[in-house]
């Protein structure tokens, strides 16, 4: 067996256990993770958010099996975290390589079994009798001898842990006093206070250029008195007496011939008077028609 060959053959080994281990690792780690969010009562966070609320008792059914939306979300957290954590645990493992582990395993081939891959496509005396040597150390390797036994056992005796946790808070539906909204409260007085977002009303004030007249009346309140050249003026106008106030000597804009209206109301009355040309023949039931509709 050439020395590619062999390195290709452990590779291939080495590669099938550490897929092992990430998945047992992946597996115990949801589980786990989801379990403690249960116990938690962290399904409990849609009911704090307004657009999530609608969500909160949702549910789908799949197989027979009804699953609801909160516990569909934290299940996918817990998922993402089980990846981000095994990809943090096993990403010393990922580095090393093959001929690393085989020469740490087996010292006979230490140094040996890289030179003699390095020089691989190198043909002269050395060469072939070092390639020889490592042919003959390498029938000694068995792949199986890279199996982690201990690594293994850990993962199996955690995957136990996480699915007897998980069964047991699903079945009796365990939970702490707890919610996530005590955890808020908690936290309040230790996070900054809004400013505010600017919806509150302002409070307008009418400044006029000298100092002394000024009015910090509120817009919104009742019309009061303001002063206007050191005079006080009430602003309540009676209904039906005019524009109301202007300031300072105004010439009187009112047309000539305007007359007021009351500050009563007035009942409706029909007019005698039909300055319209009307047809022919239809008087009479035109001028009906009208004095029907002023009488109602």
């Amino acid at each position: 067996m050439k020395v590619e060959d062999f390195i290709r053959n452990i590779d291939t080994a080495i590669t099938k256990y550490r897929r092992l281990y990430k998945l047992l690792d992946v597996i115990s780690i949801t589980f786990l993770s989801y379990a403690i969010l249960l116990i938690t009562n962290m399904e409990m966070v849609f009911e704090m958010f307004p657009p999530l609320e609608v969500y909160s008792n949702a549910s789908i059914s799949f197989l027979g099996a009804s699953f609801s939306y909160p516990k569909i979300f934290l299940f996918l957290l817990s998922l993402a975290f089980g990846l981000l954590l095994t990809f943090i645990l096993h990403i010393r493992d990922d580095k090393r390589g093959t001929i690393d582990i085989v020469e740490e395993k087996y010292p006979v081939l230490r140094e040996r079994l890289s030179t003699a891959y390095d020089n691989r496509e190198v043909d002269n005396i050395i060469v072939a009798d070092l390639q020889e040597n490592v042919t003959r150390a390498s029938t000694n390797v068995i792949p199986a001898t890279f199996f982690n036994k201990k690594r293994m056992y850990i993962g199996f005796f955690s995957l136990l842990i996480a699915i007897s946790l998980l069964t047991y808070v699903s079945v009796s539906e365990y939970r702490i006093s707890s919610t996530p909204q005590d955890l808020k409260d908690l936290l309040d007085p230790f996070l900054p206070e809004d400013e505010g977002d600017g919806s509150d009303l302002a409070v307008m004030e009418e400044i006029s250029g000298d100092p002394g007249n000024q009015s910090t009346e509120d817009l919104l309140g009742e019309p009061a008195v303001v002063i206007v050249e050191g005079k006080q003026v009430d602003l309540t106008l009676p209904p039906g007496t005019g524009t109301g106030f202007t300031q300072g000597n105004q010439t009187n804009s009112t047309p000539d011939g305007f007359t007021p209206s009351s500050a009563y109301d007035i009942s409706v009355i029909s007019s005698s008077i039909y300055s319209e040309r009307l047809p022919e023949g239809y008087e009479s039931i035109i001028r009906q028609y009208f004095e029907q509709m002023a009488g109602k």
